[in-house]
This record gives structure tokens, C-alpha cells and sequence, in this order.
């Protein structure tokens, strides 16, 4: 039964802050607890996870702005659960951050954590929302609010991330996903599994089929292994079939043959997809090979507000994805959740028509360090030279102020096609560096897409100012997955799974904001509780105002 923490905010006769000298009080307020407890505890939304728990009458949950705000202080501080909770019965500032103030009443171990991440878990499988990922956007609005940040000027970029799995090659996936089918059934009956196949039950054996064999022997070795997998598919009873070891063994044929119909032919390893199992203990990681660097995991992709004046920054979306999932798509769900972004730059793997289409329409002005794709030829125009209506999307000059013969746009194909004279071109001072691209008897054809219009905008805005302080300001956004890796340890999530993989991501992301407004705060030298009494005072202006205005008849 979901409850509301009521003690939040209440201070406790005998708590033992009371009882502290000055100085060490002091240091409370200046440290992280303080911080958290005021901008980040006091702001969690327990009403959000409501839905978790049942609404029958029970035994009420464990404080769930407690148990989220401990998921927070783990990432940082880097601690393990076991470190966590120990922290949270030894460490006072732990405490204090939670607000706890009568510590007898709050019973919280490692499994309290472990069965509300699973709570979290499932409702993000089932109903594919994620309410961590949520809160984390919410609590980070809320930094911003109180710092009165300029979040108008962003940057993006898209990081690699390890799976918590180990690495395999071919043969070694084949033969595990056959081993945990094995050992599935051997629980369910010994006698399902063939004689041929008892080998997997020996310990020793991978070490003898995998390990120890020699280089030419590896394709005839394959071909034993999915002639294996065949056998142990047909071996598996009707019931036993919706189970997760048979669904994988089930991938492993569809992934690894040319044709399972026809039987196991094995296929080239150049034609194996990036999205192929790469461990089966991490069904969801996919393999991509990034500027040389192979990775097995996932990819993180991040929007980051920066306000020059204030030196701070703030992670405004991110999202976790298979690291096969283009940076183009990638960048198009950033712009539908974006919101007080004016200005982003943006790695050149961002760009295509549709994202720069949609950060027009959400007034975002975007950069692109580099655009991939066809470029324009040296001392040849760009075709955004050329004057097209706004309504009609015709073409109606040249950059030399020729009207066209005739003009169209196909809306469907989205290409752009006029005819000028071709007697006129000839004495055109532009002829040599003209982008008409089919010369006829009487005519110049010009043809060209609405991608290529969009692409040469892009390049011919690469010399101007604008984008050249954006290019060197997206720079900056290299250093997220250094501080994610090295104080953050993203690389090393303990768990297995994409939506398990989110969790901890978002609380990463999470303290990466939080530091950054803390040491904001720091160098300005500005307390939560100055804060707190400057709201206070705001809050009874205000109500004073508003008497006043109904006193004379003016309704607020």
C-alpha cells in the first residue's frame, strides 16, 4: 500500500544536529547534504511512483523519496548497496540528506533497494514508461529553476557504453546457448536431452570444444555446434518452449544461418547483423564498431545546456539506447523533448532533413561540425543560391537573376526542377561555377532534393561566426563521457538488460546535474537556507500583494 513520507521536512526534538557545536553545523550546511537534502530530497515526486504499489490496504511501503534519493547518493558517492546502507546506519550527512531524524522507525536493508528497482523494472517493461527517467528530468528542471539558468545555448553528443557482459566470439555464443538449454532440461527431465549432446554436462567440456582447438579446424567445429543446436531445438518439449533459454536458442538459428529451413548452413561472418546476440546472458547488447573502437553495450546519448555567464551545465535529456541506433534517430528524439533550447550544436552524425526540418519548427537553431553525404564541388554554388518561393517551392531565379523557362517541385519525391535558356547561360559570368547538372539542346536543366537544399544551407553557414563560436563550443561536450566514465563508473553498471541498464543511467545522469548545480551554488557562495528564506520572503510579498489588489476589488 503506497504511503506518503509525512515526516519530510520535520525536525525532531533529540536529533542529534541540536546537540552539534557550531562549527560542526557550519560544515554540515556546506557540504553535499545539505545541498541534496534541500534541492533534490524535499523536490522528489512520491506521487509519481504511487502506481507501484497495490491499493489495497497493507503494510505501507518504505518512504519512496527515501529509497530514491539513496539510489541518487550511491551513484555519487560510488558506493555498492552493501557500502550504501552502511553509510545510511553510520554516516549522519546520509542521513540528514534523507531527512531522517528518527532513525529507529526506518528499517531499510539491501533488499528494501534490490525489490524497488524491481518494482521500477517491471513497470517499465510492462507499461514502457519509465518513472525514474521522469523524475530525473523533472528534478533536473527544477535545479535549473532555483539557479535561474540560461539553458538556451546546448550541445550533443552520443557516448558508447560497455554492457555488463563478456565478450564472445562465434563459437563461444553458439555453445553457451546450447549449454543453458541443456542444463533447462536436465532440470525439467534427464531423459529429454540426446546421448549425443551429454558432453555439455561435463564441466571440462567447453575448455576441450572451444579453447583447445586449432585454427583449422574452427569452421568444421561451427558445424558441429549449430548441427548441436538443431538437435537440442527438436529435443525441447511443447511447455518448455516460451521459456528464455529456448527463445534465445531460437534467435541463435534466425541469426546465425543463411536459411533454418533448409537446414544448419552457417553464414559468412561478414553477414552477420550488429543486432545478433553477442552474449546470452545480455540479450539486449548489440556490437558497433565506432572510429575504430568496438564496443558491445549500448549508447548514451545526451543534450547539454551550458550558461557561459554562471560556468554551469546541465544534462537536459539523455536517453539509452542499442548501440546500433543511428545518432540521426537518436538526435530527432532529443528535439521532441528539448524544451528553452534557442540554440545546439551538433556532430555532423546528427544531421538529416527531418531533424533539421523539426528544429525549425521547434525554433532551434542548429550547427553541424562536419555533414556527411555528397559535398559540393570546389568553386562550384551551392543550390541554396538559388531564390525559391516560400508558398509555391518553385524556383524563380538563378544567382545570377535568370528566370526560369518553367519550374515544378514534386512534393512526394521532394526534388526541385527548373529549365533556364540555354542561350542566355552561355554569357552568364557564373557559367563556370553553375551546379546545373543535365545541359540539353535549347535548355539547362537544374534538378535537385530537398536533402541536398538543406545540406548546402548547412555548408555555407560553416564560414560564418556564428558557427564557428557553436563548433568550438560543442567541443565541450566531449568531456560528459569522460566525468560519466571516470566519476561515474557507466562502463561498469553491475546489471543486465537495456531497461535495468536505464535505471542506473538516469541516476548517473542525476548526480552529474547535481554536482554541477552544488559547486554553482559553492562559488556564489549561496546556502540552501538563504535560499529557502529568500523564497519564504518572495511568498509573503507576493500573498501581501495579492491582499491588497482584493481589498480594492481586483481579483488575483
Amino acid at each position: 500500500m503506497f504511503k506518503k513520507n509525512k515526516n519530510t521536512g520535520q525536525t525532531n526534538l533529540f536529533d542529534p544536529y541540536h546537540t552539534f557545536p557550531e562549527y560542526v553545523k557550519t560544515a554540515l550546511e556546506k557540504s553535499w547534504a545539505n545541498y541534496f537534502y534541500h534541492h533534490v530530497f524535499k523536490k522528489i515526486n512520491e506521487e509519481r511512483f504511487s502506481v507501484l504499489y497495490s491499493d489495497n490496504y497493507s503494510r505501507p511501503n518504505t518512504p519512496v523519496n527515501i529509497l530514491i534519493g539513496l539510489l541518487f547518493l550511491k551513484e555519487l558517492n560510488q558506493w555498492t548497496d552493501e557500502e550504501l546502507i552502511s553509510a545510511l546506519f553510520f554516516d549522519y550527512r546520509v542521513q540528514y540528506a534523507m531527512g531522517i531524524t528518527d532513525f529507529e522507525k526506518e528499517r531499510i536493508c539491501v533488499n528494501t533497494l534490490s525489490n524497488f528497482r524491481v518494482r521500477l523494472y517491471k513497470y517499465a517493461k510492462d507499461h514502457d514508461k519509465d518513472l525514474l527517467h521522469e523524475e530525473v528530468d523533472a528534478l533536473t528542471q527544477e535545479l535549473i529553476k532555483t539557479a535561474d539558468m540560461d539553458t538556451s545555448l546546448a550541445r550533443q553528443d552520443s557516448m558508447m557504453v560497455s554492457a555488463n557482459c563478456k565478450k564472445m566470439g562465434r563459437l563461444e555464443i553458439i555453445y553457451t546457448a546450447n549449454k543453458n538449454m541443456i542444463k533447462a532440461l536436465a532440470k525439467l527431465d534427464k531423459s529429454l536431452i540426446p546421448e549425443s549432446l551429454i558432453h555439455y554436462q561435463n564441466d571440462k567440456d567447453k575448455n576441450d570444444q572451444i579453447y583447445r582447438i586449432k585454427e583449422e579446424e574452427v569452421n568444421s567445429k561451427l558445424q558441429q555446434l549449430l548441427d548441436e543446436t538443431f538437435q537440442i531445438q527438436q529435443a525441447v518439449p511443447e511447455n518448455h518452449k516460451d521459456t528464455d533459454e529456448f527463445l534465445t536458442l531460437t534467435r541463435l538459428i534466425d541469426e546465425q544461418l543463411d536459411n533454418p529451413k533448409e537446414g544448419p548452413v552457417p553464414k559468412e561472418n561478414k553477414k552477420i547483423s550488429s543486432n545478433s546476440l553477442q552474449n546470452p546472458s545480455e540479450p539486449d547488447a548489440t556490437y558497433r564498431n565506432k572510429a575504430g573502437k568496438k564496443n558491445t553495450g549500448y549508447a548514451l546519448n545526451a543534450v547539454e545546456a551550458r550558461d557561459q555567464e554562471k560556468k554551469m551545465s546541465m544534462i537536459l535529456h539523455h536517453e539509452l539506447q542499442p548501440n546500433t541506433v543511428s545518432d540521426v534517430e537518436l538526435g530527432g528524439n532529443a528535439l521532441d523533448q528539448v524544451n528553452g533550447v534557442e540554440k545546439m550544436a551538433c556532430d555532423g552524425a546528427y544531421y538529416s532533413t527531418d531533424n533539421n526540418k523539426k528544429a525549425e519548427e521547434k525554433g532551434i537553431k542548429t550547427t553541424y561540425s562536419a555533414i556527411s553525404g555528397r559535398k559540393v564541388k570546389d568553386n562550384i554554388l551551392g543550390v541554396n543560391q538559388f531564390d525559391i518561393d516560400p508558398d509555391t517551392r518553385k524556383i524563380t531565379s538563378c544567382p545570377a537573376g535568370v528566370k526560369p523557362i518553367s519550374a515544378k517541385y514534386d512534393s512526394e519525391k521532394e526534388v526541385y526542377t527548373a529549365k533556364f535558356p540555354k542561350n542566355i547561360c552561355l554569357n552568364c559570368p557564373l557559367l563556370d561555377v553553375c551546379p546545373v547538372n543535365k545541359k540539353q539542346k535549347k535548355y539547362n536543366v537544374l534538378r535537385f532534393t530537398e536533402n541536398k537544399l538543406q545540406a548546402d544551407n548547412c555548408r555555407s553557414e560553416m564560414n560564418t561566426d556564428t558557427y564557428k563560436m557553436l563548433a568550438d563550443f560543442r567541443a565541450g561536450v566531449e568531456g560528459i563521457p569522460s566525468v560519466l566514465r571516470r566519476s561515474y563508473g557507466i562502463d561498469k553498471i553491475p546489471v543486465r538488460g537495456l531497461i535495468r541498464s536505464r535505471l542506473w543511467s538516469s541516476c548517473k545522469v542525476m548526480m552529474y546535474n547535481f554536482s554541477s548545480f552544488m559547486r554553482y551554488l559553492l562559488r556564489e557562495g549561496v546556502s540552501p537556507s538563504f535560499l529557502n528564506y529568500l523564497y519564504f520572503c518572495l511568498a509573503k510579498y507576493f500573498d501581501e500583494c495579492r491582499l491588497r489588489f482584493l481589498s480594492v476589488g481586483v481579483n488575483c
